[in-house]
């Protein structure tokens, strides 16, 4: 009666980790297509963003022009009027 308790249990374990291992196996095909499915996602970002760079950097190069340009402006302005006041003062 033992030996017959002992040989269904072994069966009955045998059978769940053979569906365990199995299920595993399902499991990791899934996440490997899903790992595979993120990456040509990942690849698609990426070369929009790269588009995406190109025209951030025009514009970081027009932003910097215009500001080179307006303090250059400035500048030329206030050597102007500082002329302008010294003058009076060494009258």
């Amino acid at each position: 009666m033992m030996t017959d308790t002992n040989s269904i249990i072994l069966t009955v374990l045998l059978v769940l980790s053979c569906i365990l291992i199995a299920l595993l196996i399902v499991g990791c095909i899934k996440l490997i297509i899903t790992a595979n499915k993120l990456n040509v996602i990942l690849d698609d970002v990426e070369g929009k963003l790269d588009s995406v760079n190109g025209v951030f950097n025009a514009v970081s190069n027009v932003s910097t022009a215009i500001s080179s340009a307006g303090n250059k402006i400035v500048n030329g302005t206030l050597s102007l009027v500082e002329k302008i006041f010294n003058k009076g003062k060494e009258e």
